[in-house]
């Protein structure tokens, strides 16, 4: 017995080294598993008018949030609906561009309730997204601009080197891929593609929505509103209005409840058999829209069980 222990004790040293088996994956979006899944398959939280916020001192008729797009990012918020004017009637400059929240139907120019710079904020989401350089982000513009002016934005802020180009018509790629690629932000805009101009995508034909702005949570549903309903990305519109049509904040407490976000996400995940790339909310600080996200995500059919309530604490 003596002889063999003195063999073994010979022989440990030539045993090659065996460190602890360490998991040296990445993760995309927070989650290693999303990295393996096409864009299309992952579900983004979104503010809608994400720009237009107390904060940065937009009117509260005008206002969709109360703290600003960089405080959404830290929160996990990785998709954001913008709306781009000229800042001034008289300025048209690709320099003058702004991000506003107002309707043209008024008598007052849409940035007179509240004005950003557009460079200067996108600036800021390119610093942020240089925080995170696994996550991809997206972007969708109302426009009221030339398209010459969105492409000037995007790349004196930086941020048009990352963006992706999706062919119409063909499968979208994963997070993986698009972070290795390094063309992680996707950018749609409300108008008509342009071929001199790739990397900007009709909403309307890669993706559809639901309604938006009703004035009850009874009236939400799942139904298609506007777009193609044929492709795989699309919006889950959550957000209500009051009797004239603003934002109103006072029901966002019930619209973005994790519970009632939770339920109305995954039936319209059954009811359209493909889980909702976007879940877009007004007054994202009231109620849990991206642990809903982080919830949904862990699911990979809608039909399963969701796993033990996801937090972002």
């Amino acid at each position: 017995m003596m002889r063999y222990a003195i063999v073994l004790l010979l022989l440990f040293p030539l045993l090659p080294y065996q460190p602890d088996t360490v998991d040296t994956e990445e993760p995309c979006n927070g989650e290693v598993a999303l990295c393996d899944r096409l864009y299309t398959e992952v579900t983004f939280a979104e503010t809608h008018n994400a720009h237009s916020t107390l904060d940065a001192g937009f009117l509260i008729y005008a206002a969709n949030h109360r703290a600003n797009m960089m405080n959404q990012y830290d929160a996990g918020i990785r998709a954001f609906m913008i709306d781009a004017h000229h800042a001034d009637p008289e300025l048209l400059g690709e320099a003058d561009t702004a991000f506003c929240h107002g309707s043209s139907a008024t008598p007052f120019h849409p940035c007179a309730y509240g004005s950003v710079n557009a460079v200067e904020l996108l600036s800021n989401l390119h610093a942020k997204m240089n925080e995170t350089p696994r996550d991809v982000v997206t972007l969708l513009f109302e426009v009221a601009v030339p398209y010459s002016h969105l492409e000037y934005i995007l790349a004196e802020s930086g941020l048009l080197p990352l963006v992706h180009v999706q062919p119409l018509g063909m499968p979208w790629p994963t997070l993986g891929e698009m972070v290795d690629s390094e063309r992680r932000l996707v950018v749609f805009i409300e108008g008509r593609a342009d071929a001199e101009f790739p990397f900007l995508h009709d909403f309307s034909t890669h993706g559809w929505t639901t309604n938006y702005a009703e004035e009850s949570v009874e009236e939400m549903n799942c139904a298609y509103h506007r777009g193609d309903p044929s492709q795989p990305v699309w919006h889950l519109n959550n957000w209500l209005a009051d009797e004239i049509g603003l934002s109103d904040w006072t029901k966002a407490p019930q619209a973005n409840a994790y519970d009632f976000l939770l339920d109305r996400a995954i039936e319209c995940w059954r009811v359209q058999d493909h889980r909702p790339t976007f879940i877009a909310v007004d007054w994202w600080t009231e109620g849990e829209v991206v642990n809903v996200t982080r919830t949904l995500n862990a699911m990979e059919h809608w039909s399963h069980s969701p796993p033990e309530r996801a937090t972002t604490d």
